[in-house]
């Protein structure tokens, strides 16, 4: 099929708007988030995990994954982890590196991707050196003895049952705005593709003041994912 010019030119204006209004966001959450002190990340960060311990799609999953938390700005997930231990779950956490294959169909070339690999235990996660944006990190000598979470679907193994996502901002229909990467959009692309489209139950955890009050919504293209739940530090839980 041929595209027009024309066509060409509107879909590259409308692309760039949605840049420019994800940037907007943002840099207005950022500032939002700027004025909050350490206590009151530490209160919204222990009311997320007992709404999250409390979820029975959460206490029936066997298989999950944990983002590993910046130290300020954001949800810290440093009991999550601990606590999907203690209750003998498998933890698989991102992992970010350099794209060695060829993108997805339809897909832009990616510079680096994200994967989701597999932490041995909690002294393992312990021992973990935090990176220049302090998350811990293992390294990538490690990976030869980690599984693979989207390698193991395409063996035929079980996937993820539940992944804990963070965000820039979220919105009152589960819609979630990352920090401009993409990381985690082409990573559940590329495991709907290997898992036939049986997807993990997305769970989105934020500050309130990542929150954004009705009428007010996240920008979103076609290749945004939205959750199925997001639950906020001052105990409010979202369910699209």
């Amino acid at each position: 099929m041929t595209v027009s010019p024309l066509t060409i030119i509107r879909r590259m204006s409308t692309n760039e708007a949605l840049r420019n209004a994800k940037q907007e966001l943002r840099a207005a959450v950022a500032k939002r988030l700027a004025t909050l002190d350490v206590e009151s990340v530490r209160e919204q960060s222990r009311a997320v995990v007992n709404l999250l311990t409390n979820l029975p799609e959460y206490q029936q999953a066997q298989r999950v994954s944990i983002y590993l938390s910046m130290p300020m700005g954001e949800i810290d997930t440093d009991s999550i982890v601990r606590d999907a231990f203690e209750q003998g779950k498998q933890v698989f956490i991102p992992f970010t590196h350099k794209a060695t294959s060829a993108p997805m169909q339809g897909e832009d070339p990616k510079p680096s991707v994200m994967d989701m690999v597999s932490l041995g235990s909690l002294e393992d996660y312990q021992g973990l050196k935090r990176n220049s944006w302090g998350i811990p990190t293992p390294t990538r000598k490690s990976l030869e003895t980690r599984k693979n979470c989207i390698d193991e679907v395409k063996n035929g193994k079980a996937g993820l049952d539940l992944i804990v996502m963070p965000g820039v901002a979220f919105d009152s229909e589960c819609r979630r705005l990352g920090h401009g990467k993409g990381y985690y959009d082409y990573f559940l692309r590329r495991y709907s593709e290997e898992a036939g489209g049986k997807m993990p139950f997305t769970v989105g955890v934020a500050l309130k003041d990542q929150l954004l009050d009705p009428p007010a919504s996240v920008p979103v293209g076609d290749k945004d994912w939205s959750l199925d739940m997001i639950l906020v530090g001052n105990s409010q839980v979202v369910r699209r």
